[in-house]
């Protein structure tokens, strides 16, 4: 059992973040991290837009979550308080780096082997996401990128799955409409060239 912590539930890993084992800290840190990082990386990406904030937001987010241990709480939902810290860092930083001007030669831009039309579809939803309201934002990023379910994006979120369920359709309405035009126009584009 020394190594195999799969099986252990989270409320049992955080409790092991207590340990005086550092063995078995370690043990239960690199299992909470093997679940939960790929979905907080995801989410700090998302919703920063920038990757060297969301690699700081990220590494914080466990930083804080070990720290967090230390304290004689009781948890009973790991997966929400994660996602609550990442967060909080998230909320605490995108206004700094709202107020961030990047000089032109600065930017760099992804290569990818996609078809020029493709690649400038992807970019006009991910711009588009982006110009939503954060409330929106945040719950669609959480289904479509992280995979949530309606459940546990109400628990991270600490809102009713009603709520949910109404943020993320009017997510849909409100990216619906604002890339009809686009979509208008690549379908007009693909027909051209078929």
């Amino acid at each position: 059992m020394a190594n195999n912590y799969s099986n252990i539930p989270d409320e049992t890993l955080y409790e092991y973040l207590k340990s005086n084992d550092k063995r078995a800290t370690l043990n239960a840190f690199n299992e909470i991290y093997r679940r939960y990082s790929t979905k907080v990386y995801t989410y700090c990406r998302k919703v920063l837009n920038n990757d060297p904030a969301a690699d700081d937001i990220f590494q914080e987010t466990f930083t804080r979550l070990c720290e967090g241990a230390k304290n004689d709480r009781v948890m009973t939902n790991l997966s929400g308080y994660i996602f609550k810290i990442a967060r909080n860092l998230c909320l605490t930083e995108k206004p700094r780096l709202m107020n961030v001007m990047v000089q032109l030669e600065d930017i760099q831009l992804p290569i990818y082997d996609k078809n020029y039309g493709q690649q400038e579809l992807e970019n006009i939803v991910e711009l588009t996401i982006q110009s939503l309201p954060e409330i929106y934002r945040e719950v669609i990023i959480m289904k479509e990128y992280m995979n949530l379910s309606y459940c546990e994006i109400s628990e991270n979120l600490n809102i009713s799955m009603t709520v949910v369920r109404v943020r993320i359709f009017r997510a849909k309405q409100k990216l619906r409409e604002l890339l009809l035009p686009y979509l208008e126009d690549f379908d007009r584009e693909i027909k051209k060239q078929g």
